[in-house]
C-alpha cells in the first residue's frame, strides 16, 4: 500500500500476544489489544541492508507494523506501549475497514542500552483510501529516512531533528499562551471594575502579540524548509 521497495517486504503476522509476553502491558491495555485490535502485520523492514543507506547514528532500524482495527478511534495509549519499550524506531500503518492512516510517534532514546525511549509527540495523517495514502522515502542514511517520515507525517515538511523539534516547541509555547488568553477573557467577562476589567485587557493583548510572534517564527521555518525544497 506504501510501495515500500521489495526487498524491504516481511509481511510475517504477528500475534497479539506476542506483544503480552515481551511487553509490560496490563489488564486494561491487554483488553485494549483484544478489543480494539483485529490483526498486526509486520509489513517492511527498513534497515541498511534491506534499503542500501548508511546506518544512523540514532536510527538503526525502523519497523513498519500494518495494524487492522476493529474500532477507528483506538486510545493512543496501545501503540505508545509498543512504541516505548521495542528497541526501534516504529512506523504504524493503520486501518480501519477500506480506510488508512500514518501514525509516527516521534522519540529519542533515553537510554539506549536499555532499548528505552522517550514520545516527544505522536502525529498521524489523516484517514484516506488505500491509493491517496504516501509516503516518501528519501534520505542518505537512516536519521534522514526517519526525520523525513516525520515531517511528511506531521504536515511540517521538516527534514531534520532541530527543525521538527523547534516546531514542536513553538506549539507547545503556542497552546499554552492561547489558553491563558482565554482565561483572561472570562475574568474580564466576569470582572465588575472597569480599571481591574482594562488590566485584564492589556495582559490578554500582550499575550495575543506574543501569540503572532510565536506563529510568525514557525511559519518562517516553514517557509524556509519549503525553498530549501525547491531548489
Amino acid at each position: 500500500m506504501l510501495r515500500l521497495p521489495e526487498a524491504t517486504l516481511v509481511n510475517k503476522p504477528v500475534s497479539k500476544t506476542t506483544f503480552y509476553r515481551h511487553l509490560d502491558v496490563n489488564a486494561r491495555l491487554k483488553a485494549r489489544f483484544v478489543e480494539d485490535i483485529d490483526r498486526i502485520l509486520w509489513l517492511a523492514k527498513l534497515a541498511p541492508s534491506t534499503l542500501h543507506v548508511e546506518d544512523g547514528k540514532t536510527v538503526h532500524e525502523i519497523t513498519v507494523f500494518h495494524v487492522t482495527l476493529k474500532c477507528e478511534d483506538v486510545p493512543d495509549d496501545v501503540f505508545l506501549t509498543i512504541d516505548k519499550q521495542m528497541p526501534r524506531h516504529i512506523l504504524f500503518v493503520l486501518q480501519f475497514e477500506e480506510r488508512y492512516r500514518l501514525l509516527l510517534n516521534y522519540k529519542e532514546w533515553i537510554d539506549e542500552s536499555k532499548g528505552t525511549f522517550r514520545i516527544i509527540r505522536s502525529f498521524r495523517t489523516t484517514w484516506t483510501d488505500c491509493e491517496a495514502l504516501q509516503l516518501t522515502i528519501e534520505g542518505a542514511n537512516l536519521d534522514q529516512v526517519y526525520e523525513s517520515f516525520a515531517g511528511q507525517i506531521s504536515g511540517f515538511g521538516t527534514t531534520n531533528a532541530a527543525d521538527t523539534k523547534r516546531i514542536i516547541e513553538l506549539q507547545q509555547q503556542l497552546a499554552q499562551k492561547q489558553q491563558t488568553v482565554e482565561v483572561l477573557q472570562k475574568k474580564v467577562r466576569a470582572e465588575k471594575q472597569f480599571n481591574r476589567q482594562m488590566q485584564l485587557n492589556a495582559e490578554a493583548r500582550n499575550l495575543k502579540r506574543e501569540l503572532e510572534m510565536l506563529q510568525r517564527e514557525i511559519d518562517k521555518i516553514k517557509h524556509t524548509i519549503n525553498n530549501n525544497q525547491t531548489f
